[in-house]
């Protein structure tokens, strides 16, 4: 996905954060009633000093997701799912990245590898702040030297300190999407991220699941403007989100 700048992807984004035009107000902020909607928000973070920046930009097929965070009171290590085209120049890379260290491979096929990495004290951090101001974080990618986060905060005034936040430690902050939500984990159909559903949306549409297909995930990952390897997750990832809810399956 290219950065294009400090600017949002959709109408709402292109309001300031704070104040009361921007996008539709909950019914707590109008007539004080209980709060019953949270703000759905897609983000692009960059910095380059926020967690392996350098080994994502120097590999912009590859996407990176973080599943796991543990800080024993020393060190804090995270494990990350990295896929794409290019993983052994990503692992060089990964090797020299400041923001890392003592990387280790914990699982790997063709295309996907599964790495737990130390954090370094002087990566620039952004969950914390996120949490602080009110949000969470449903989803995080990692590609071309930036960050999209799929998060949720309790209120606009929320988002706006995180952005604040952000302004004031020079986190590069693009707002592309902005919804009202229920609460629930994902505002989307089936639970599906914005992302997914726009990817499923889109090879629904051009034939992809067609027999045979009438469009390949490479020309589908152009239409979108993403790399082949983001195409593929969202599709896989949403596919198998879309399966587990229709199937009532748990996820443990």
């Amino acid at each position: 996905m290219s950065n294009t700048g400090d600017q949002g992807s959709t109408a709402e984004a292109d309001q300031p954060v704070d104040g009361a035009g921007y996008g539709p107000a909950s019914p707590s902020e109008t007539d004080g009633t209980a709060r019953e909607k949270s703000l759905g928000v897609d983000l692009c973070l960059s910095h380059p000093e926020l967690i392996l920046t350098d080994a994502i930009q120097s590999s912009p097929d590859v996407t990176v997701r973080p599943e796991q965070m543990v800080d024993d009171g020393a060190s804090s290590f995270l494990v990350i799912a990295v896929a794409g085209e290019t993983l052994d120049q990503f692992e060089t890379e990964l090797e020299r990245d400041s923001t890392v260290c003592d990387p280790a491979v914990l699982d790997w096929t063709e295309t996907s590898r599964v790495y737990r990495i130390e954090v370094a004290d002087s990566a620039v951090r952004v969950t914390p702040s996120l949490v602080r101001a009110g949000g969470r974080v449903f989803d995080m990618e990692g590609t071309g030297g930036q960050w999209l986060v799929h998060a949720q905060f309790r209120s606009r005034s929320a988002l706006s300190q995180f952005r604040s936040e952000c302004s004031e430690r020079d986190i590069t902050f693009r707002l592309d999407r902005l919804y009202w939500t229920t609460g629930e984990a994902n505002a989307g159909a089936c639970g599906l991220t914005a992302d997914q559903q726009v990817a499923l949306e889109t090879a629904h549409k051009e034939g992809y699941f067609d027999v045979p297909r009438g469009i390949s995930q490479a020309e589908l990952a152009d239409k979108l403007d993403i790399s082949p390897s983001a195409m593929s997750q969202r599709i896989r990832r949403g596919m198998d989100q879309v399966i587990g809810s229709e199937l009532g399956l748990s996820e443990e």
